[in-house]
């Protein structure tokens, strides 16, 4: 993320931190669902926890409702009362600064990236844990085929510590989303003859991202999701 011209780790830092997993499964899912118009949503909160894998509707209610709240206090949306007991829910700018959300994309650089529905359609959202969700999201925002993941620079740019990086990353290998494809050589002065040696990762389909000379994907609709800016080496 980036403000007044200094780079900072954005709202996903912050959810890693608080361990708020379910935050960040309904941010990305009302993501899916707010694609236009005036980026809000009126629904149930039994809906959204059915949708989450939570189907006791008192537990349901509550896990919710306390997730709402988080991502309320990351001033990352809005939260109002509608009709029939439902919420209205808008989503506000991903660098949490509380304006308003502007769709990814339309300026010239602007990055994102596209999260699948295969995420929720596969489960990955029940199955992975939320180090193994940061670094699909990290890896996703490199929008590169091949691409390393430098855990000791992660907690730079992306303020999440290098172990939850490194959980992430093997969890991500484990489940065949992540491939570790190559090694490259790059110059630094923590050894002895200045040169170090690192993984080089593909992700693989569904999470590739399209158009980037992956694999050929399914063409359906995808979360498009504003990565934010970080350094690169």
């Amino acid at each position: 993320m980036e403000r007044d011209g200094t780079k900072s780790p954005g709202a996903l830092a912050a959810l890693v931190r608080r361990s708020a997993k379910r935050p960040l499964d309904l941010y990305l899912l009302l993501s899916a669902v707010t694609s236009g118009g005036d980026f809000c949503v009126t629904e149930w909160s039994t809906t959204w926890a059915r949708s989450v894998g939570i189907f006791d509707e008192t537990a349901g209610t509550t896990a919710v409702s306390r997730a709402w709240k988080v991502l309320k206090e990351l001033r990352l949306i809005t939260r109002a009362r509608g009709e029939g007991g439902k919420s209205i829910l808008t989503k506000l700018h991903e660098d949490g600064s509380g304006r308003p959300y502007t769709p990814p994309g339309e300026g010239l650089g602007d990055p994102y990236f596209q999260l699948p529905y295969e995420y929720w359609d596969g489960g990955w959202h029940n199955t992975l844990s939320l180090p193994g969700k940061a670094m699909l999201l990290i890896a996703s925002n490199e929008r590169k085929p091949r691409f390393a993941l430098p855990q000791e620079r992660i907690p730079d740019w992306y303020g999440i510590s290098a172990d939850s990086a490194g959980k992430g990353i093997r969890e991500l290998s484990q489940h065949g989303i992540l491939f570790h494809v190559d090694d490259e050589w790059y110059d630094t002065l923590k050894t002895r003859s200045g040169r170090g040696c690192r993984p080089v990762y593909s992700l693989w389909p569904p999470f590739a991202q399209r158009g980037l000379g992956e694999p050929a994907t399914d063409e359906g609709a995808a979360t498009e999701v504003s990565s934010g800016s970080a350094p690169k080496e």
